[in-house]
């Protein structure tokens, strides 16, 4: 099977970004992640972040398998670079975002300097 990804990093933490917008689960194992995620014979990176379907009010469902395969309700860092993962895929120049995680629904804001704001 063939996945795309971009890799983004934030204050030192480095993710696998999916585009997982056309099924409610990540394509991605927790075992095929921790592959991924292995910086000498993977792509290397802290995690995998999936940007899945809208759920409840949110506009995305994010979840993130971190590179020992277990799964994180949030990240900061990693919600950060979502942010900009989804400005790119949605490519609507939209600033402000609501996000489902496994912490609840949090809000982003991508602000014109390019930092993001997360109502935590």
């Amino acid at each position: 099977m063939t996945v795309s990804f971009t890799k983004y990093h934030g204050l030192g933490n480095d993710f696998i970004l999916i585009d997982n917008r056309h099924l409610p689960q990540p394509i991605v194992t927790p075992e095929q992640a921790i592959k991924l995620c292995d910086r000498n014979f993977g792509i290397g990176a802290n995690g995998v972040i999936f940007a899945l379907p809208r759920q409840d009010q949110a506009d995305y469902t994010m979840r993130i398998f971190n590179s020992d395969g277990s799964e994180s309700e949030m990240c900061g860092n990693g919600i950060r670079c979502l942010a900009k993962f989804i400005a790119e895929i949605d490519n609507d120049n939209k600033t402000k975002y609501k996000i489902y995680t496994g912490a609840g629904l949090l809000g982003i804001e991508l602000q014109p300097d390019g930092q993001v704001k997360v109502d935590m």
